[in-house]
This record gives structure tokens, C-alpha cells and sequence, in this order.
């Protein structure tokens, strides 16, 4: 798993860590603070790929600590560069009002 953004509330992660293409892919955000709508798109840096909608469900969880996960599944598409840069830009709204805005990068392989 890697994780591609922490605060103490809030968490974003990669599994597996490697991300290879053509390979379901999990990314799920933990947070402490209830979320009413995630919207979220992956982007190739090193090449264009197109855009990925990435479609967030909400997990049922038993966490004593009230913390939330929600999780994206999908693919990513092979090219010609072994490990493609990938931009994830994902847009969190908070039950308070706040709109959080990460964009964060990550490295696939084949």
C-alpha cells in the first residue's frame, strides 16, 4: 500500500503499491470528518492517456473511532513507458462545508 497523502484526520492510499497496469487497483480515502461527495480523475503526466473518472462508494465499517473509508476501483491502461507518471486530482466535500482539493502523483509499472 502506498499512501499518497496523510494528515492526522485524513488519509489517501494506493494498493498495491506498485500499480501495475492492466491490474485492479484500489484507492481509498479514510477520513475522520464525514464526507458528503468525492469526485476524483486520474490524468497521465508522462503521456496522455485520456482522463479516468474514478467512482468512490463508501465502505461499511465498525471502526470504533467513527473514521470513514471510502474506495475506488479501476484500471490503468499499459504504454510505452514503463513507469508513466499518473496525477490524481480528487475533490473531497465535508459534511461542514469544507472542499478539500488533493492533487497528488504516483508512478505505474509493467
Amino acid at each position: 500500500m502506498l499512501v499518497l497523502y496523510q494528515q492526522p484526520a485524513l488519509a489517501v492510499r494506493l494498493s498495491p503499491a506498485t500499480a501495475p497496469v492492466e491490474t485492479p487497483l484500489q484507492i481509498t480515502v479514510q477520513s475522520e470528518q464525514p464526507v458528503t461527495a468525492i469526485s476524483a480523475e486520474l490524468t497521465g503526466v508522462s503521456m496522455y492517456m485520456g482522463l479516468i473518472p474514478l467512482r468512490f462508494q463508501k465502505l461499511s465499517t465498525d471502526d470504533s473511532a467513527g473514521s470513514e473509508q471510502w474506495q475506488a476501483v479501476f484500471l490503468l491502461g499499459a504504454c510505452a513507458d514503463p513507469a508513466m507518471i499518473w496525477q490524481l486530482n480528487l475533490t473531497l466535500q465535508l459534511a461542514d462545508g469544507q472542499k478539500l482539493l488533493i492533487n497528488e502523483r504516483f508512478n505505474s509499472s509493467w
